[in-house]
């Protein structure tokens, strides 16, 4: 590989395994080549049209072009990375100084065979050929360590906002994670209640716990699960606990006629639907009213749960499921979601609201 493509790979070395990093170097590379081949374009028009010869401009545009290119891609690639960052600071002064003296006397020799009879007095190992090569091969050199810094620091904020991501990433799976035991407990209890009381309900419910698994077996790992398969989830999970409670709640789920193939993230709405079983609803009453309702609404999706507070339940709490909610939807939407409650004289009100594509 070139020392173009060598540098400009290096990336690669440090993100083997991001598919994004390697987009990104190679990306680098056609740019760094734009660039020298636009730089080679003016150079030879320049040259082309200053001197009566063109053979003249076209020798003096390729020396140019590949001393500089030389200049930029030794330091960057090579000195820099193999002495500079690995400490060895005087070595690196003493081959740049080495390199740079080679390379400005193997210029100044091929411009001295090549371009004397264009300027006899100028390309013949005079004071002013010397300060040129020197001039302009330090900057070309200098500029490679300013491209190696810009790069580095590039890659090094690309690297910061991968190990945030991955961050972001694992502490979402752990609140997701989080959901399954919270709730699986609670359906626990229901099942060795009514294995207690010997109620012939029992295998239906072992049942619908069956089909909540396969739920979390197969759908919850997802970044995305179809709205339908979410509704159903929570529609097994209000059976689960209707069956536990001396009278039954009259629940209402309005659809609104929202888009069953909607995609979203998985366990957002049940931390809200049982919430008010755990914390709301009196299970021994006779009148528990709950409402649902679900639409989309200006390309957000509106989940609104609602149910009547007793007096013997003076405050509804916010459990840790309501808690974990709101830091999914803040490592999932940032500031881009609401999530409010509302405690009532007689009715608890909680509201969602999240971007849906």
């Amino acid at each position: 590989m070139t020392q173009l493509g060598h540098f400009a790979y290096f990336g690669k070395k440090v993100f083997p395994y991001q598919e994004e990093v390697i987009v990104f170097t190679k990306k680098l590379l056609r740019v760094q080549i734009g660039c020298w081949g636009l730089f080679y374009l003016f150079l030879m028009l320049y040259t082309l049209n200053k001197w009566e010869k063109p053979v003249y401009g076209f020798w003096v545009a390729n020396i140019y072009v590949i001393t500089y290119a030389l200049a930029v891609y030794v330091n960057a690639g090579w000195l820099i990375p193999k002495f500079y960052q690995a400490n060895k600071k005087s070595r690196y002064y003493f081959y740049s100084v080495i390199f740079l003296a080679l390379l400005m006397i193997t210029r100044m020799e091929v411009e001295h065979l090549l371009l004397l009879p264009l300027h006899l007095q100028f390309y013949n190992w005079s004071l002013a050929h010397f300060t040129f090569v020197l001039i302009t091969n330090v900057l070309a050199f200098l500029f490679g360590a300013l491209l190696k810094v810009a790069i580095d620091h590039i890659m090094l904020l690309r690297k910061q906002e991968e190990m945030r991501h991955q961050q972001l990433t694992a502490e979402l799976n752990l609140l997701k994670a989080q959901v399954q035991p919270h709730f699986l407990f609670n359906t626990l209890n229901n099942i060795y209640y009514l294995a207690y009381t010997k109620n012939e309900r029992t295998p239906e419910v072992v049942a619908r716990l069956s089909d909540i698994m396969r739920y979390f077996v197969d759908e919850a790992p997802k970044d995305r699960v179809p709205l339908s398969a979410e509704i159903s989830f929570l529609k097994n999970y209000i059976e689960l606990e209707q069956i536990r409670m001396l009278h039954q709640a009259s629940v209402r789920f309005d659809q609104n006629g929202v888009d069953g193939m909607l995609m979203i993230p998985p366990m957002l709405l049940i931390p809200l639907v049982e919430n008010i079983f755990k914390h709301g609803i009196d299970k021994v009453m006779t009148e528990n009213l709950v409402t649902i309702s679900l639409h989309r609404e200006n390309g957000y999706l509106v989940f609104q749960a609602c149910n009547t507070v007793h007096s013997a339940i003076q405050t509804v709490k916010s459990g840790v499921g309501l808690t974990n909610l709101r830091k999914r939807l803040a490592l999932l939407f940032g500031n881009d979601f609401t999530l409010e409650t509302k405690n009532g004289s007689d009715h608890f009100t909680a509201l969602l609201k999240f971007p849906v594509a």
